[in-house]
């Protein structure tokens, strides 16, 4: 059981971007990605298993130029990288109010910082890392 507790609202939201994000996904990366339904609580949103590529997707309530950095939990990063040592690529998507965004996970060298709504471990990514889906 989580420490910390669920918001629903907060999850119908990012239920809604992940749905309306899915198509662009699927084209962009020429997939035909699943949601991984095993629970509310996966760590990871989509997978391709033929392909052997996972997406993250983020939902963001400001425009991409509004910080420098962008941040994901750790937890986040921590799955992604057991799913490369798996043979997946793993790719982060930011869905901002003005474009949706990209990066893959490799081995960046983020800076980390205590924050966000539980005050818990995160990862700072730069936004100019970033490549526009289109």
């Amino acid at each position: 059981m989580s420490q910390y507790i669920f918001n629903k609202e907060l999850w119908k939201i990012g239920t809604k971007i992940e749905d309306e994000t899915l198509p662009i996904l699927n084209k962009y990366f020429g997939c035909d990605f699943k949601r991984n339904e095993n629970n509310i609580f996966d760590i990871l949103d989509f997978k391709d298993d033929d392909k052997k590529i996972i997406v993250e997707v983020k939902g963001r309530r400001i425009n991409s130029y509004q910080f420098k950095d962008t941040i994901i939990t750790a937890s986040k990063i921590t799955e992604g990288l057991k799913k490369i040592d798996e043979g997946f690529k793993v790719f982060f998507v930011f869905v901002f109010i003005d474009k949706v965004m990209e990066v893959e996970l490799k081995d960046q060298d983020f800076k980390v910082k205590i924050t966000g709504t539980n005050s818990i471990l995160h990862y700072m990514i730069p936004v100019s890392d970033l490549t526009e889906l289109k």
